[in-house]
């Protein structure tokens, strides 16, 4: 059976499927159920579920994702964190919000997710939007970057039974470093308004590379037919951007 997709909150079906479901509102997802989420900057992240009669070798769950942030905003790189030690995630730590994250999985298999809506100007009294998973748009809205790295994600898992895991990660890394602008994209530029063009040909892309803005931090997250979870992490260091660090935790989900 193919693998099944779906967008937090949203059901697409079986992958490629047109027809869509809603989910039973308010229902958390595991890191068993198939998500994608895009996250920041609409920068897809991207999350695909095999079947639990996975072959060895193959994974459940397959995910890549992007910050993009300031690159002034202070904060930590991935570690385990909470009073137990079991939630594995960088951490921001702009003042008065310390604490905080962008993406995160705990030993249990829970995972969560946070982004940003693109928008001129700021509405303080909006709602927030819950623990849905999303680009910088309303759900589905189908920027070509996020279609772009979508369909450069699919390949990468199409072939990642047939490739060894650094390999699988590698190529993951490759996709979210994309820097090839997805224009003309008249949805991003009706949504941003003046405020995106000058920054357009760099904000079009996977990789955003924007003066003092862009994708700071990769995040690959694998897990395996037994429950083994591989989480690398490749972060800008001191807003240089010749400079990364790459850091992999491996563990295994409790029961």
């Amino acid at each position: 059976m193919p693998p099944e997709l779906l967008c937090a909150g949203r059901c697409v079906g079986q992958a490629g499927a047109a027809q869509a479901w809603h989910c039973p509102p308010g229902q958390g997802h595991s890191v068993w159920d198939a998500v994608r989420m895009p996250l920041g900057a609409g920068t897809p992240v991207d999350v695909q579920r095999r079947e639990d009669s996975a072959t060895e070798g193959s994974h459940r769950l397959i995910l890549a994702a992007n910050r993009d942030e300031f690159y002034s905003r202070p904060s930590k790189l991935a570690d385990f964190w909470g009073n137990n030690n079991e939630i594995l995630s960088g951490l921001d730590m702009e003042e008065g919000k310390e604490g905080g994250t962008w993406l995160g999985i705990s030993t249990r298999g829970k995972l969560a997710a946070l982004t940003n809506y693109l928008q001129p100007q700021l509405d303080w009294q909006a709602r927030g939007r819950g623990t849905y998973g999303l680009s910088n748009a309303l759900l589905e809205t189908p920027w070509r970057k996020l279609c772009f790295g979508k369909q450069l994600f699919l390949e990468a898992v199409e072939r990642s039974q047939a490739l060894p895991k650094d390999v699988l990660i590698s190529d993951l890394l490759d996709v979210l470093n994309n820097e090839e602008a997805q224009l003309p994209d008249p949805a991003i530029e009706d949504q941003g308004g003046e405020y995106v063009q000058p920054v357009l040909s760099k904000y079009a892309a996977v990789c955003v590379r924007c003066p003092g803005y862009g994708t700071r931090t990769n995040t690959i997250i694998l897990v395996d037919a037994d429950g083994h979870v591989t989480f690398t992490e490749r972060s800008m260091m001191d807003k240089d951007l010749s400079r990364w660090e790459t850091r992999t935790y491996e563990f295994t989900l409790q029961n």
